[in-house]
Protein backbone atom coordinates (compact mmCIF):
# COMPACT_ATOMS: atom_id res chain seq x y z
CA UNK A 1 0.00 0.00 0.00
CA UNK A 2 0.98 3.04 -0.60
CA UNK A 3 2.47 5.96 1.58
CA UNK A 4 0.17 8.85 2.21
CA UNK A 5 1.59 12.29 3.30
CA UNK A 6 1.07 13.01 7.14
CA UNK A 7 -0.94 16.52 5.99
CA UNK A 8 -2.81 14.87 3.85
CA UNK A 9 -4.32 12.93 6.23
CA UNK A 10 -4.61 15.83 8.71
CA UNK A 11 -6.66 17.28 6.14
CA UNK A 12 -8.70 14.11 5.47
CA UNK A 13 -9.52 14.10 9.19
CA UNK A 14 -10.57 17.62 9.18
CA UNK A 15 -12.75 16.60 5.94
CA UNK A 16 -15.04 13.84 7.80
CA UNK A 17 -15.21 16.21 11.25
CA UNK A 18 -16.56 18.74 8.64
CA UNK A 19 -18.92 16.45 6.83
CA UNK A 20 -19.78 14.43 9.98
CA UNK A 21 -21.11 17.69 11.41
CA UNK A 22 -22.78 19.20 8.35
CA UNK A 23 -24.55 16.59 6.63
CA UNK A 24 -27.77 14.71 6.56
CA UNK A 25 -27.45 11.11 8.15
CA UNK A 26 -29.13 9.46 4.90
CA UNK A 27 -26.49 11.33 2.83
CA UNK A 28 -23.78 10.05 5.29
CA UNK A 29 -25.38 6.69 4.81
CA UNK A 30 -25.03 6.95 1.45
CA UNK A 31 -21.07 7.84 1.78
CA UNK A 32 -19.96 5.88 3.91
CA UNK A 33 -21.43 3.01 1.69
CA UNK A 34 -19.25 4.56 -1.37
CA UNK A 35 -16.07 4.60 0.71
CA UNK A 36 -16.85 0.73 1.73
CA UNK A 37 -17.31 -0.28 -1.78
CA UNK A 38 -14.98 2.11 -3.85
CA UNK A 39 -11.61 -0.02 -3.47
CA UNK A 40 -12.97 -3.10 -4.59
CA UNK A 41 -13.93 -1.03 -7.81
CA UNK A 42 -10.70 0.52 -7.82
CA UNK A 43 -8.46 -3.17 -7.84
CA UNK A 44 -10.69 -4.96 -10.87
CA UNK A 45 -11.27 -1.64 -12.46
CA UNK A 46 -8.65 0.96 -12.06
CA UNK A 47 -8.38 4.84 -10.82
CA UNK A 48 -10.17 5.91 -14.40
CA UNK A 49 -13.26 4.30 -13.89
CA UNK A 50 -14.01 4.95 -10.04
CA UNK A 51 -13.74 8.62 -11.13
CA UNK A 52 -15.99 7.73 -13.99
CA UNK A 53 -18.84 6.03 -11.96
CA UNK A 54 -18.72 8.63 -8.98
CA UNK A 55 -19.62 11.29 -11.79
CA UNK A 56 -21.84 9.05 -13.93
CA UNK A 57 -23.84 7.86 -10.41
CA UNK A 58 -23.10 11.77 -8.63
CA UNK A 59 -22.45 14.55 -10.59
CA UNK A 60 -19.90 15.89 -12.54
CA UNK A 61 -19.43 19.51 -11.66
CA UNK A 62 -19.37 18.08 -7.42
CA UNK A 63 -16.32 15.39 -8.72
CA UNK A 64 -14.53 18.27 -10.12
CA UNK A 65 -14.93 20.22 -7.38
CA UNK A 66 -11.87 18.63 -6.06
CA UNK A 67 -9.75 19.94 -7.83
CA UNK A 68 -9.64 23.72 -6.69
CA UNK A 69 -11.71 23.05 -3.46
CA UNK A 70 -9.35 24.46 -0.30
CA UNK A 71 -11.96 22.61 2.14
CA UNK A 72 -14.35 19.47 2.27
CA UNK A 73 -16.96 22.19 3.90
CA UNK A 74 -17.40 23.75 0.13
CA UNK A 75 -18.58 20.25 -0.77
CA UNK A 76 -22.10 21.19 1.48
CA UNK A 77 -23.53 23.43 -0.85
CA UNK A 78 -22.44 21.71 -3.62
CA UNK A 79 -24.80 19.21 -3.42
CA UNK A 80 -27.68 20.45 -2.27
CA UNK A 81 -30.56 19.22 -5.02
CA UNK A 82 -28.47 15.68 -4.91
CA UNK A 83 -30.46 13.05 -3.61
CA UNK A 84 -28.57 10.51 -0.82
CA UNK A 85 -26.73 8.47 -3.42
CA UNK A 86 -25.75 11.00 -6.25
CA UNK A 87 -24.07 13.27 -3.56
CA UNK A 88 -22.65 9.79 -2.10
CA UNK A 89 -20.78 9.30 -5.64
CA UNK A 90 -20.46 12.65 -5.96
CA UNK A 91 -18.75 13.94 -2.42
CA UNK A 92 -16.36 10.50 -2.81
CA UNK A 93 -15.32 11.04 -6.29
CA UNK A 94 -14.37 14.82 -4.63
CA UNK A 95 -12.48 13.86 -1.81
CA UNK A 96 -10.41 11.02 -3.78
CA UNK A 97 -9.78 13.75 -6.25
CA UNK A 98 -8.92 16.27 -3.02
CA UNK A 99 -6.88 13.83 -1.34
CA UNK A 100 -4.82 12.72 -5.04
CA UNK A 101 -4.44 16.77 -5.46
CA UNK A 102 -2.90 17.20 -1.76
CA UNK A 103 -1.17 13.98 -2.65
CA UNK A 104 1.30 15.38 -5.48
CA UNK A 105 0.26 12.55 -7.76
CA UNK A 106 -2.45 14.30 -10.24
CA UNK A 107 -1.30 17.91 -11.76
CA UNK A 108 -4.57 17.63 -14.04
CA UNK A 109 -7.30 20.75 -14.18
CA UNK A 110 -9.65 18.64 -16.23
CA UNK A 111 -11.61 15.76 -15.18
CA UNK A 112 -11.60 14.25 -18.85
CA UNK A 113 -7.41 14.75 -18.54
CA UNK A 114 -7.75 12.82 -14.82
CA UNK A 115 -9.46 9.85 -16.56
CA UNK A 116 -7.32 9.78 -19.33
CA UNK A 117 -3.91 9.80 -17.55
CA UNK A 118 -5.02 7.17 -14.95
CA UNK A 119 -6.12 4.61 -17.51
CA UNK A 120 -3.95 1.66 -17.15
CA UNK A 121 -1.58 3.75 -14.55
CA UNK A 122 -0.63 0.68 -11.66
CA UNK A 123 1.54 3.55 -9.73
CA UNK A 124 -1.37 5.87 -9.65
CA UNK A 125 -3.98 2.79 -8.59
CA UNK A 126 -1.53 1.91 -5.54
CA UNK A 127 -1.40 5.61 -4.45
CA UNK A 128 -5.11 5.81 -5.03
CA UNK A 129 -5.91 2.56 -3.05
CA UNK A 130 -3.65 3.52 -0.57
CA UNK A 131 -5.81 6.90 0.29
CA UNK A 132 -9.37 5.11 -0.16
CA UNK A 133 -8.11 3.05 2.86
CA UNK A 134 -7.50 5.98 4.86
CA UNK A 135 -10.93 7.36 3.36
CA UNK A 136 -12.75 4.13 4.30
CA UNK A 137 -11.48 3.99 7.65
CA UNK A 138 -12.44 7.58 8.37
CA UNK A 139 -15.72 7.51 7.01
CA UNK A 140 -16.17 4.12 9.01
CA UNK A 141 -15.40 6.27 12.27
CA UNK A 142 -16.76 9.65 11.55
CA UNK A 143 -20.04 8.68 9.83
CA UNK A 144 -22.59 7.04 11.55
CA UNK A 145 -25.01 4.09 10.08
Amino acid sequence: MAFVKPEVLKMLVGCFDALSEGLKKDVKASLRARARDMPAELVFRGLSYVLLLCAARGDIDVVSRGFYTSSCREFLDTIRGLDKEEAGYALYGAILLLGLREQGVISEKRFSDVVKSSIDDPVLDSIAYGLMDWIKRLAESYLER
